[in-house]
């Protein structure tokens, strides 16, 4: 092409010899035709007037004209290579980025004909195969991947063809004949009216050993916290063994006194711990070992006090409303204390076996706080703030954990009996 471009660019060389070489042959021949019309006229005895002149003339003009019309296309020839070369350097400007991105890409890329054969690569695909660009340009899509025959690849070309976002993951072999795996997305598009098939193959050895230190050590973290809770659950089992030893012994010890006060102290203690004690029975045969179900939970606790104070002859009627909650081990203690102390005195102060006795508890779950209502249907208080001022060790203890571990408040009134109302915050103040 340079060549070419070279002899065209002599034009202007060309057009003055061109010229001259006219202008000398014109004359040359103007002489040879004089001296024939010359010897014609002498041999005919004519008189004929010369045209060398005229002819010289009109050679010398013809040979003026055509070597300005042969230095004008020079002219216009140089300008159209300059628009060229203006055109070529920026289409080369404006596919500079493109050719960059395409050869510094991380990715490998291959552009394939329809039947599977590359005529496109960039660099990535060479480092990552092993093979020049020049070499690629005989292979075709089972040469590097082993997974497809000639017939499977065609196959393939014709899925990404019509499937959007195709992927695939694979494995490629280099030119030494080693493998990696690979992840593939393919696309069709269309240059120059014919179509193509472009892939972008990424090598997915570093993902895929990550992924296997990340399933090993999450492995190794559910084993680890399949040991703890299996700990856990043996320390909850534990501390219920203790707390129900601690209150064996409590009883133990009420059974060697004869002081009535004395043993109906050892009795409520010992119903403390079990509230305690039932917590940690919950999370060891639960689940969870964070929350406890606490409709489960009351219903369990409020039959244990049953059995434990309910007098041969006694009818208990119990309405029980409580919402599906769940509550972490110290809200949990703290709310079974508190239920603890309010049912235990409504069996102690309330409840006769002469009339039908009721036991509300009621639970809700009110926008972000919690509703509890205990009542019994007894003859309820004349003077209620007699509870206020109680120095009893239960309603200092239900008074401790209202207003200092719940952050709620705490309100007696008679209605049908004696109701007591805590209103506490849902999220735990910590």
């Amino acid at each position: 092409m340079i060549d070419v471009r070279k002899k065209i660019f002599d034009l202007k060389r060309i057009a003055s010899k061109f010229s001259l070489i006219y202008v000398v042959i014109g004359v040359i021949g103007l002489i040879s035709l004089d001296s024939l019309v010359s010897a014609y006229s002498i041999n005919k005895n004519l008189e004929v007037q010369s045209p060398f002149i005229y002819g010289v003339f009109f050679i010398v003009f013809t040979g003026i004209i055509l070597y300005l019309m042969i230095n004008h296309m020079q002219n216009v020839i140089k300008n159209i290579d300059k628009a060229y070369k203006e055109l070529k350097k920026k289409e080369k400007d404006r596919l500079a980025p493109y050719e960059f991105a395409l050869d510094h890409s991380v990715d490998a890329i291959h552009w394939f004909t329809l039947d599977g054969k590359y005529i496109y690569v960039n660099e990535a695909t060479c480092k990552m195969d092993g093979y020049s660009k020049e070499e690629f340009e005989e292979l075709y899509l089972e040469d590097i991947d082993p997974n497809f025959t000639r017939e499977t690849a065609i196959t393939c070309m014709k899925d990404i063809e019509k499937t959007p976002n195709w992927r695939l993951e694979s494995i490629h072999k280099r030119k030494d004949g080693s493998t990696y795996p690979v992840e593939v997305s393919g696309h069709a598009f269309t240059y120059n009216g014919k179509k193509y098939i472009c892939a972008f193959a990424r090598d997915m050895t570093k993902r895929i050993e990550s992924r296997k230190k990340i399933t090993n050590m999450n492995e190794e973290l559910q084993k680890s916290v399949k040991e703890k809770e299996i700990l856990l659950k043996e320390i909850h089992h534990r501390v219920k063994n203790n707390m129900e030893i601690i209150s064996s012994l409590l009883n133990m010890q009420a059974n060697k006194s004869d002081d009535l006060k004395f043993k109906e102290a050892m009795k409520e203690s010992r119903s403390k711990i079990h509230a305690m004690a039932l917590v940690h029975e919950f999370l060891y045969l639960g689940e969870n070992l964070a929350y406890i179900n606490v409709n489960e939970y009351i219903e369990r606790l409020i039959d244990d006090i049953t059995e434990l104070y309910e007098f041969s002859n006694t009818q208990i009627d119990y309405d029980l409303n409580i919402d599906k909650l769940e509550f972490s081990i110290n809200r949990c203690i703290q709310v079974g204390m508190l239920l603890h102390e309010l049912c235990v005195n409504a069996f102690k102060y309330a409840f006769s076996e002469e009339k039908r006795n009721l036991l509300c508890v009621h639970m809700k779950l009110v926008e972000d706080e919690i509703h509890m209502k205990i009542r019994d249907n007894g003859e309820g208080l004349k003077d209620l703030t007699k509870l206020d001022k109680a120095d009893s060790i239960g309603m200092q203890l239900i008074h401790s954990i209202v207003d200092f571990q719940l952050h709620g408040t705490i309100n007696f009134k008679n209605n049908n009996g004696l109701e007591c109302d805590i209103i506490f915050p849902q999220k735990e103040v910590k």
